[in-house]
């Protein structure tokens, strides 16, 4: 299956007829030459069947969460292409097509952000933002956040600082020249700033396809626990992983101090290895990634004296 595209949709807990018109959807706006559906079962409470002769449903054992679900899809696919996807979508007819004419070797795309009806498009792309807060009441907690771009941006691929939306396009080499999903990431949460950031450090161009119209069913609460100390510990692996020491060292002083299960979790899982593979990868500077994308964040004078000072 050299040639063909393959979609990946991690479900977890998922309503069968969602992710079913979800499938469904796929099947009607996609050729079916070359073309290959996984559906990676997150440990879903009732586990996922489909009994559709295209898909191949596997199944985790134990919960992996996204990012994890969402590397497991792509070892097992065949396409030169791949793209991801959430398992409760919606997709106009000529989606696929205007995604594939901005595909090359060296991006990470991403559709417009529209709702389930495709009636309102809520972004197109995002902008990273600082929260130096840990509220979680308030549903605050460190790191970098996300803000929705929501200023039409003229058409064609348009650079961004971010994906968003949950439809992700990449070719095969070049998802395997970045290191895939990041291994590190729990449950659900900060996948988004993770991958763009290591995308754009590592060399890449990140684009959202203007016109590549796919909706996206927004919940009030999800159909599995999230709690804030994974979300928190995902932003600060980005953290530790995709910048450069100093500069690393200096965001996540602001993290401080860190949560007791947090640091728990960062002690038992292998952040210097990661490291090693994204800085392994990288091409671009810190400086460059903050005056680019990060120019008006509200950091301490610390971190941006680091970024400053990492080699162009």
């Amino acid at each position: 299956m050299a040639n063909a595209i393959s979609f990946l949709i991690v479900a977890r807990n998922e309503p069968p007829a969602i992710l079913d018109a979800t499938i469904q959807g796929l099947l009607e706006t996609t050729p079916p030459a070359g073309r290959e559906l996984i559906v990676v079962d997150d440990a879903s409470s009732t586990p996922v069947t489909c009994s559709r002769p295209e898909v191949v449903v596997v199944r985790n054992s134990e919960p992996a969460g996204t990012a994890r679900s969402r590397r497991r899809g792509a070892s097992l696919a065949g396409g030169a292409v791949l793209v991801w996807l959430d398992a409760h979508m919606s997709f106009a007819p000529d989606w696929l097509d205007r995604m594939l004419a901005h595909l090359d070797s060296r991006v990470l795309l991403c559709s417009e952000f529209w709702n389930y009806e495709r009636t309102i498009c809520h972004s197109w792309g995002a902008d990273y933002a600082w929260c130096g807060k840990r509220d979680y009441a308030a549903q605050q907690y460190p790191g970098f956040a996300v803000r929705h771009r929501t200023r039409f941006p003229g058409a064609g691929a348009v650079e961004v600082p971010m994906i968003i939306g949950a439809c992700y396009m990449m070719l095969g080499r070049g998802y395997r020249e970045l290191g895939g999903f990041s291994p590190l990431l729990r449950v659900w949460g900060g996948l988004e700033q993770d991958l763009s950031a290591r995308a754009w450090i590592a060399g890449f161009s990140v684009r959202c396809v203007v016109g590549a119209r796919v909706g996206h069913l927004c919940r009030s609460r999800f159909p599995y626990p999230v709690r804030f100390d994974h979300l928190e510990f995902n932003r600060l692996a980005t953290v530790l992983t995709v910048f450069e020491a100093r500069t690393a060292s200096a965001l996540a002083a602001l993290f401080e101090p860190v949560p007791p299960q947090v640091r728990r979790w960062l002690d038992e899982t292998d952040i210097a290895g990661w490291r090693r593979l994204v800085q392994a990868n990288r091409r671009r500077s810190d400086a460059g990634f903050f005056a680019r994308f990060a120019p008006e964040l509200e950091l301490e004078p610390a971190v941006r004296d680091a970024a400053a000072g990492t080699a162009p």
